[in-house]
């Protein structure tokens, strides 16, 4: 698998568009049009992921930068210019998930919507726009794994090369693996949504729950080859958040479909009738 020649994509108006930039954005619009269209599906109000998306996505992005910026503060402080610099990547998906999660339901009690209703329809469109905007990391020859002989290994560049590993030419893509995952996993649960309404045991709230194990338990062992990964103390930063969603994940699925007295909320009648 080659390496990327040039990171940018053209030149506009003396300003360089990135390959990185391009990805993302493409993530984002496949993501909304996935919502829409399951929304459609499903019987629900298709304006209402166009009304949220910007306040979302802006949030997901804040998040996604902010929580670089707290991993690596020690290289923002000596160097505060660069810290709104999103041209060079610095977003991660745990800190997009997270203030996208909280933008989502501050936006749903405003409008009136069920939160766990539009999250369901929301995870396989994130995990569209991960799968995406992973190759991002592709043109900025970074997420890649350790050195590897296989016939799919990435040429990186010497300089972009990590301590150690100069000799090597061919590593890991580890941002394909991933890219690949969240593709399948974008099918898979784009297929629960809509058998959902259907369904005598899933329940508003599971395609989310799934999404949370799944994407943990993914990354938990794509993390093990990386070579870049940033660190809460000795610990990769990925790897204790993946422990963290898988424990949620699982912890809300057993609330959700034991707790009071093992009648948790299901699709209303209204909207499996329109599917």
């Amino acid at each position: 698998m080659p390496s990327p020649s040039d990171p940018v994509a053209f030149t506009l108006f003396g300003v360089s568009v990135r390959w990185y930039a391009i990805f993302i954005l493409s993530g984002i619009a496949a993501a909304v049009w996935l919502v829409g269209w399951l929304a459609g599906r499903r019987g629900m109000d298709r304006e209402f992921p166009l009304d949220v998306a910007p306040w979302v996505v802006f949030a997901g992005i804040g998040g996604a930068r902010l929580y670089y910026l707290l991993l690596r503060w020690d290289y923002y402080l000596a160097h505060p210019e660069q810290a709104l610099n999103l041209r060079l990547g610095g977003l991660t998906i745990h800190g997009a998930l997270a203030a996208g999660s909280l933008t989502l339901l501050w936006l749903c009690r405003r409008r009136g919507q069920r939160f766990l209703a539009w999250a369901d329809l929301t995870v396989p469109a994130l995990a569209l726009a991960q799968a995406i905007g992973r190759w991002g990391n592709w043109a900025n020859q970074e997420a890649f794994g350790t050195p590897t002989a296989l016939p799919w290994g990435v040429a990186i560049d010497p300089s972009r090369r990590p301590p150690g590993f100069a000799a090597a030419e061919r590593f890991h893509p580890t941002f394909l693996y991933e890219s690949l995952f969240n593709l399948l996993n974008a099918v898979f649960l784009s297929w629960l949504v809509l058998r959902q309404p259907r369904s005598r045991f899933l329940r508003e709230g599971d395609v989310l729950w799934l999404y949370l194990v799944l994407y943990g338990l993914a990354r938990l062992a794509i993390e093990r080859l990386r070579t870049d990964s940033l660190y809460i103390g000795p610990v990769p930063a990925a790897t204790v958040i993946s422990v963290g969603l898988i424990a949620l994940g699982l912890t809300l699925f057993l609330v959700r479909h034991v707790g009071r007295g093992g009648v948790p909320d299901r699709v209303p009648a209204a909207e499996r009738a329109t599917d």
